[in-house]
């Protein structure tokens, strides 16, 4: 006697398959702070809010200096670059599973930083980012007298 279709279960098939596409999509790059999406992958960082910067680390194991490029604009800072494997493009690989490929993370502030005095050092994989905030152009408080 052949079998009754199972809407329910074809539908959580349907689901599954939806889940392992978007998973496969989104290991390949990422969303960035603006709700972006980023080429090729993105790598993890942590920023921390200090009372005169922000403090940025980020992990880019493999990295030269001269391959990572920083801008800043307005409040946001963009850090760019591309990660190859050691072994080139004509070596064949057994086993590759270190994410390649460019990479882009954009960090939105809350305050206006200082693009002039923004200050990168990359260490044992790691790019650390200085950020100075700006210093809130404010009135002056004026006390007012009798006159």
């Amino acid at each position: 006697m052949p079998r009754r279709p199972d809407p329910l279960k074809d539908l959580l098939d349907l689901q599954e398959r939806m889940n392992h596409l978007f998973d496969e999509t989104l290991s390949r790059g990422g969303i960035d702070e603006l709700g972006a999406a980023t080429p090729g992958w993105a790598p993890l960082a942590d920023v921390f809010d200090t009372p005169g910067a922000y403090l940025l680390e980020i992990e880019l194991p493999g990295l030269a200096q001269d391959s990572i490029d920083v801008q800043v604009r307005g409040r946001e800072l963009t850090v760019r670059g591309e990660r190859h494997p050691a072994g080139g493009r004509s070596a064949t690989f057994q086993r590759l599973e270190r994410q390649y490929g460019p990479f882009m993370r954009t960090f939105r502030f809350d305050v206006e930083i200082d693009a002039d005095d923004v200050r990168a050092e990359i260490r044992d994989g790691l790019l650390n980012l200085v950020v100075p905030k700006l210093e809130p152009q404010g009135g002056r408080r004026i006390k007012a007298s009798r006159l």
